[in-house]
């Protein structure tokens, strides 16, 4: 089991109950999680919605792999 130090991938503090509101937000938390590989709590419809924006800011490997789930899943 691999254990993430969220020092190295978090480098602010937000408030416990802090939820992105606005796209601007949603594309920097997303961008921020799918490229540190912290998955957790992200849902899959949310990634979708913004994907067609997010995909410029996303790794490359990363980027492709949620291109071909979308095309064989979704």
């Amino acid at each position: 089991m691999v254990t993430i130090n969220k020092q190295y991938v978090w480098d602010y503090d937000l408030p416990k109950n802090w939820k992105p509101e606005t796209k601007n937000e949603w594309l920097w938390v997303l961008e921020r999680k799918i490229n540190h590989n912290d998955w957790k709590g992200l849902n899959m419809g949310i990634i979708k919605k913004y994907f067609p924006a997010l995909k410029k800011r996303l790794d490359p490997g990363k980027r492709m792999m949620l291109e071909f789930y979308f095309k064989k899943y979704a």
